[in-house]
C-alpha cells in the first residue's frame, strides 16, 4: 500500500487510479483486523471503495485464530473477497465469501437530506432510510474517518445494525458508496 494511503483521502486515490486505467491492485501488507492500526482500516477503506468503483484489488486479511466468524461469513461479504484468510476454516470461509460476493451487497446512497442504505448481507435485503440530521452527518463524518466526532447515540445504532463496525477500539464505516454499477441498479 502507498505510504500517501495515510495522509489523502482514500476515495481520491482509487478515483484518480480508474482515471489512469488502473483496474487491478495490489495491497502490499495484510489487512490486520485483531489489533488494527488505522492504517489496517484505511486500507480497508481502500477495499471498500475500489469494490465500490469496480477494481480489483489484490489483499490479505488478518483476523487472528480466535476471529468471530460472523466477520468473515456476514459483515465484511460485500467487500472483494481477499487472496488469503486466516483464522479457523480460512478455506471454507473463502470458498463461501467468494460464493456470496455480488457488488452492491450493502451500499448506500446519497440523497437531499437522507441516507438510504440496502443491506443483503444477511440474504435478506434490510432497507435503511436515514432522514434525521444527526445520522446523515454521522455518515459524513464516518466516510472522513473522524467517528469520535459522531453522536454517541447515532454511533450506536449504527453498530447495533451492523453498519458500523467495531474493530479494538476503531469504528469503520461498512456500506459502499456505489459510484459505478455493474448493471442496472433496479437490478441491484
Amino acid at each position: 500500500m502507498p505510504d500517501d494511503l495515510l495522509t489523502s483521502p482514500v476515495g481520491g486515490q482509487v478515483h484518480d487510479l480508474y482515471e489512469r486505467g488502473v483496474r487491478c491492485v495490489t495491497l502490499d501488507e495484510p489487512v490486520r483486523l485483531r489489533s488494527p492500526a488505522p492504517r489496517d482500516l484505511r486500507a480497508l477503506d481502500f477495499v471498500r471503495i475500489a469494490t465500490a468503483r469496480g477494481l480489483l484489488v489484490r489483499w490479505h486479511l488478518r483476523t487472528g485464530r480466535r476471529s468471530d466468524p460472523a466477520l468473515t461469513e456476514r459483515h465484511l461479504t460485500h467487500l472483494q473477497p481477499p487472496v488469503s484468510l486466516d483464522g479457523s476454516g480460512p478455506v471454507e470461509r473463502l470458498a463461501q465469501w467468494r460464493e456470496r460476493f455480488y457488488v452492491g451487497r450493502c451500499a448506500w446512497r446519497r440523497g437531499p437530506g437522507f441516507i438510504q442504505i440496502r443491506d443483503r448481507r444477511t440474504g435478506v435485503l434490510q432497507l435503511f432510510d436515514l432522514t434525521e440530521p444527526a445520522y446523515v452527518e454521522a455518515v459524513a463524518l464516518l466516510e472522513e474517518q473522524r467517528p469520535q466526532e459522531a453522536d454517541p447515540e447515532v454511533l450506536g445504532a449504527l453498530r447495533a445494525e451492523q453498519l458500523v463496525l467495531r474493530f479494538g477500539e476503531l469504528d469503520w464505516w461498512a456500506p459502499s458508496l456505489i459510484d459505478r454499477w455493474p448493471a442496472p441498479s433496479m437490478l441491484l
